[in-house]
């Protein structure tokens, strides 16, 4: 119970603080993270994260195994440009 307390509390400041560019993927499906709140995650780290939505549930790596690893191919070796909203059907 108190571990579960401690993942549901407000994370923002950690999310801003991370430094390094950072790949966000969403399942569309998924009712684990709404698309608003994805959108607002990159908006807060503006030019330091991406998002990429992709046609899953919520354990997308499971769910859409080829656009997975395409999509993390493509971060790794920075094609597209910082910040770039990243949309996969």
């Amino acid at each position: 119970m108190r571990s579960q307390k401690a993942l549901n509390g407000d994370h923002w400041k950690d999310w801003a603080s991370v430094s390094c560019p950072t790949l966000l993927i969403r399942g569309t499906r998924s009712d684990e993270l709404a698309a608003d709140h994805a959108r607002e995650m990159i908006a807060r780290r503006a030019g330091h994260a991406r998002l990429a939505e992709l046609p899953a549930g919520h354990v997308v790596h499971h769910n859409a195994q080829a656009q997975f690893a395409a999509t993390v191919r493509a971060f790794l070796s920075d094609s597209a440009e910082p910040g770039e909203f990243v949309r996969t059907a």
